[in-house]
């Protein structure tokens, strides 16, 4: 890093210690990109998502904001590296109104971002493909951050003791909520610039995103049944929280009950059920083979047969029928 290049951590730090962020930015606007670097995306722009948390964000805070991530960016000879960090500055008017309670106007500026994200594509040579990934980390960070705020406003008046959890169940819910408001009400201010490590800027200031995943582990909403998450958590999308394969209990043991029922009524309730086990009978033909078992480390070719083997058992196929004859279990 060129030291002479930096932008004066003092002067900045100085500006955003006294809460003077309209000075703090205008000066970064004057000096321009600083610390260019191709490989990471600038070290100066990744704490500026920060000023969510500044109680008289602006347009003017956000034109800068967007326009030093734009130039920082477009620098990048690896420009896969800062989706994320990109996503996050074109977030910080959306995430300034989560942070307030307001979905009304955070819709709009999360509108305003794509809006913003697209006029850049236009009016700069940038491939598609990263406006395209930058775009869709800002959907999968807008929506997460949407429901975790709306999650921890439910948590501050739910009695854990109505879930139907067991008693240790509930226990450790009460106190992953506790820790998770605490965290959430902590001092949240603008970052500061500091040149040592990623992680050590501001570490005694909440994050701009609250991850609702560090805080419950599976066992809060995994044994939770559908009847008591629609009555407590109604308008709480979990996928958007925790990811399209996070599922409950319950959902599970559905999902389970009808893969089962559908085996059943594709194959009959033998072959339906074999394959719902995870084994192999004799008269499965080589195409339910391929499409419901994974692939065998080793296939053998012979004049009149096959032999497929896996780590615990082969199985012979006649070549003729294209059924299996013979299943060998292997010690």
């Amino acid at each position: 890093m060129n030291a002479q290049m930096k932008v004066n951590e003092n002067k900045y730090n100085k500006l955003i210690r006294g809460e003077k962020h309209t000075e703090a930015l205008t000066y970064l606007k004057e000096k321009g990109i600083a610390n260019p670097d191709s490989y990471w995306f600038n070290r100066d722009a990744e704490q500026l998502p920060t000023f969510c948390f500044d109680p008289n964000f602006d347009d003017y805070k956000y034109d800068i904001i967007i326009s030093y991530a734009n130039n920082s960016f477009k620098e990048m000879s690896n420009k896969n590296r800062s989706y994320y960090e990109v996503a996050n500055c074109y977030l910080v008017k959306a995430n300034h109104y989560l942070w307030k309670g307001d979905y009304d106007k955070a819709a709009q500026a999360y509108k305003e971002s794509l809006e913003r994200l697209e006029k850049y594509k236009k009016e700069s040579d940038i491939n598609p493909e990263d406006i395209k990934a930058i775009k869709s980390t800002i959907d999968g960070v807008y929506f997460n951050q949407i429901e975790a705020h709306k999650l921890v406003k439910v948590l501050r008046n739910l009695d854990v003791n109505a879930l139907n959890l067991s008693e240790e169940q509930a226990y450790v819910a009460r106190q992953q909520i506790k820790d998770l408001l605490s965290d959430y009400d902590k001092p949240h201010k603008v970052h500061f610039i500091t040149y040592e490590n990623n992680s050590s800027m501001n570490k005694g200031f909440a994050t701009f995103n609250f991850r609702i995943e560090n805080y419950f582990k599976n066992n809060f909403f995994y044994n939770m049944s559908k009847k008591i998450k629609d009555k407590y958590l109604p308008t709480i999308n979990l996928s958007y929280l925790f990811g399209d394969d996070y599922k409950t209990k319950e959902q599970l043991d559905l999902q389970t009950t009808e893969r089962k029922a559908s085996l059943i009524k594709k194959y009959g309730k033998s072959f339906g059920e074999s394959i719902f086990n995870g084994t192999i009978a004799v008269g499965m033909t080589k195409k339910i083979l391929e499409e419901e078992f994974n692939k065998p480390r080793a296939v053998d070719s012979y004049e009149y047969s096959e032999f497929w083997t896996w780590s615990n058992v082969m199985v012979t196929i006649d070549k003729k029928t294209q059924k299996v004859t013979g299943v060998t279990q292997l010690k």
